[in-house]
């Protein structure tokens, strides 16, 4: 096999390759992580039971409680607040 020969096998075998990339990466839907999507969002809503009713107190310190469990997990940017009446 001659070294032009040769040669042109290889830039054959890229390129083929390189269209073989391309034909993948348009076919897959791109997957957007968290930060491209919104983030994340979550309501709870309390409830009261047998041994506790819900009043403004029990919100604050659910609240407090939700607040330094996020911030010992080092979330970007939490945004944790009231809404709704009690």
């Amino acid at each position: 096999m001659t070294d032009r020969r040769r040669n042109l096998l290889v830039l054959l075998l890229i390129a083929g390759m390189l269209l073989a990339s391309v034909v993948v990466i348009a076919s897959k839907p791109t997957r957007l992580g968290l930060d491209l999507q919104g983030g994340v969002s979550l309501i709870y809503q309390a409830k009261p039971t047998k041994q506790a009713q819900v009043n403004s107190e029990s919100i604050d310190r659910a609240i407090d409680i939700m607040r330094k469990r996020v911030d010992q997990l080092g979330v970007a940017e939490p945004e944790l607040q009231r809404s709704g009446q009690v």
